[in-house]
Order: C-alpha cells, then sequence, then structure tokens
C-alpha cells in the first residue's frame, strides 16, 4: 500500500484555499492547513485533515521555525503558499525548507525575485514584447511605462499617475494621483518630506493611469515548456483585487503573448498574470504576476481546466496534462455562514 503524501496549505483563510484543498483531497493527499487566526475563525479550518495556528510571516524568524515543526511533525512533502507575502519568506529560506523530501510547490529562487519585482517585471515583458514580430500581437498588449520613483522628477510629471511599491501586495501601499496635493500626502506616509532622497523612495515605481478593465489569467507552465493560459475579466472585485464575478474568455492573441512572458521568465506550475484592458483602445497592458494560484482560480477550475491537479503534477517532475479548452461564460462567488 502506497504511503499517503502530505501537502501543507499555508494562509487558508485566502480565496485560493478552498479550491486548493479540494484539488488536493481528490488526488488522495492529506492536507495539513495553516493560517495567522484562531481555527474558530477560519472556515477553511473545516476542510483540513490538521490545523496549525501560524506566526505572522513577518516575524520570519517564528515563521520558519513553524514551518520546519510542522513539516517534521506531520511528515510534510509538498509545501502550497498561497499568499506573496509567504511566498516572498519562503523564498528567502529555501536551502533551509527544501530537501529531498520536501517541495515547495512554486517557481525557482530566481524566478520568484523577479515575479514579486514589478519593475523587473515590467523590463521582462517588455524585452519579450520587442522581439515579438507580428504585427497583430505588438498591438495588442503592451506595459505600462514604468519607471523608478527615485529617477522621476515629480515637477514635470504628468496626472493621473500611480504609486506603488515594487514589491507590493494585493493593493498595500498604492496610491492613486490624481493631482500634486495628493502626491504630497502620498510621499508624508513613504518618506520623510524633508528627504526626498530616503531611500523608501527606491521601493516605488511610478506609472501613468490606465482606465479600463481589468483582465487576469491563470498560467500553467511545466519544466518541458509546455504552456496552458485561461483568461478573465474581472467584473466585480473586492478592495484587494479578488474577483467575485467574472467572465471566462477566449483570446489567443493574449494567451500566446502570456505563455511567451512564462518561458522568458522561467516560470514553474501556476501563477497568475494581470492586465488592464485599455477603455476603448482594447489594448492589454500588463500590469503584475502573482507567482501563486490566484484568487479566482476556482472559477478556472469550474471553467474545465484542472490548474491545481496539473500544478501538482509539475512538481512531482512530470508534464502537464493535455488540457481541455476553457469553457467561456459568466461566473460568479457567494459567501455562505457556516458554524464553528
Amino acid at each position: 500500500m502506497t504511503e499517503q503524501r502530505t501537502a501543507l496549505v499555508t494562509a487558508i483563510g485566502s480565496f485560493s484555499a478552498d479550491a486548493v484543498i479540494r484539488s488536493l483531497h481528490e488526488m488522495g493527499y492529506k492536507v495539513v492547513g495553516s493560517d495567522i487566526y484562531d481555527k474558530e475563525w477560519v472556515a477553511a479550518s473545516l476542510d483540513v485533515d490538521v490545523f496549525y495556528k501560524a506566526p505572522y510571516a513577518s516575524d520570519e524568524e517564528a515563521y520558519i521555525s513553524f514551518i520546519k515543526k510542522v513539516c517534521e511533525e506531520e511528515h510534510v512533502d509538498r509545501i502550497l503558499p498561497l499568499i506573496d507575502v509567504e511566498i516572498d519568506v519562503l523564498n528567502r529560506h529555501r536551502e533551509e525548507l527544501e530537501n529531498e523530501k520536501v517541495t515547495i510547490c512554486m517557481s525557482s529562487k530566481e524566478a520568484i525575485e523577479v515575479l514579486r519585482d514589478k519593475y523587473l517585471m515590467s523590463r521582462l515583458v517588455e524585452g519579450v514584447l520587442n522581439e515579438i514580430e507580428e504585427p497583430e500581437v505588438k498591438g495588442a498588449v503592451r506595459i505600462i511605462p514604468t519607471k523608478l520613483a527615485e529617477e522621476v522628477d515629480f515637477e514635470q510629471v504628468t496626472y493621473p499617475l500611480i504609486l506603488k511599491p515594487v514589491d507590493g501586495r494585493s493593493s498595500g501601499g498604492l496610491y492613486r494621483i490624481y493631482h500634486e496635493d495628493q502626491l504630497g500626502f502620498a510621499f508624508s506616509n513613504i518618506i520623510d518630506p524633508e528627504k526626498l532622497n530616503d531611500t523608501n523612495l527606491t521601493r516605488y515605481i511610478v506609472q501613468p493611469m490606465i482606465k479600463g478593465n481589468v483582465i487576469t489569467v491563470d498560467i500553467l507552465r511545466d519544466t518541458k515548456g509546455n504552456c496552458r493560459a485561461v483568461p478573465r475579466e474581472e467584473l466585480l472585485r473586492t478592495a484587494n483585487g479578488a474577483g467575485l464575478s467574472v467572465r471566462i474568455m477566449e483570446d489567443e492573441v493574449l494567451q500566446d503573448v502570456c505563455c511567451r512572458i512564462a518561458e522568458r521568465a522561467g516560470i514553474t506550475g501556476c501563477v497568475n498574470f494581470e492586465f488592464i484592458r485599455g477603455e476603448g483602445s482594447g489594448v492589454y497592458y500588463f500590469v503584475e504576476c502573482n507567482p501563486r494560484f490566484s484568487g479566482g482560480v476556482a472559477f478556472t477550475e469550474l471553467s474545465g481546466v484542472p490548474m491545481i491537479k496539473n500544478h501538482m503534477r509539475i512538481f512531482d517532475g512530470q508534464k502537464m496534462e493535455e488540457l481541455p479548452k476553457q469553457k467561456c461564460g459568466f461566473m460568479t462567488r457567494k459567501y455562505m455562514e457556516i458554524k464553528m
């Protein structure tokens, strides 16, 4: 009889947790879940086999000690981080955590460092787009002009603009600036206004504000270079960017470009790209990469594309399956009450 494998899923209070836990159980995994909140506060704690309350990942020493302890006690084979802050910390400590048995199911350390840096990703995507010769592709997908804040002359900028950290998570630290007075408010929060050369400003980028709808793309890529991309239009979203009502769609040009970017970035497994489709122009502007399951990965699963199962296959050293085309159309989610 084959020994049951164990997966540790972190931050199970996040939007993607239900779909991930369900898929892992269908694959026969024992699922250990963790979250910073008490078990009674997290509905998904009822769905995992074992639950642990985790320290904040911002306390790196305590968090890594916690992960090591859980891996040892529960004989964990696979770690699946669901939020960016934990991805950042786990990536910095991969050598301590990974061994012949334990694998963190995310792209390589070098890839994550680029994927989590909005400035470096903008440069990478720009390089990919500059090499594309097909006119219909070159006009369809673009980057948002991006500069490091420390290199910008703010007396010469054009409003409205976006000011955000290079390693931001969700909308944390993001400022939408419509006129000069708001810029001063943003600076007062980011840096000492009397020291405009403060190193905190080096962590920020400046972009023009693009009006349009958010298009997010779930992407799966294996180590053989096979790639699958499933786009959706986000119709209703939470304040931190999780889709509530969406439209699963097909756009071969966008999907092709996403796979080219994924190849250049060396992506392994399932990640998510975010675009803004320009109001009026219909051009897709690349925004960022979330190097993890998106909050709406359940929509992709519901469309008939088993991303999570194939994510796990890839980290077992297998190539992804022949995946069906997504079933396009509208999808939505609702909240429900659960007695703990």
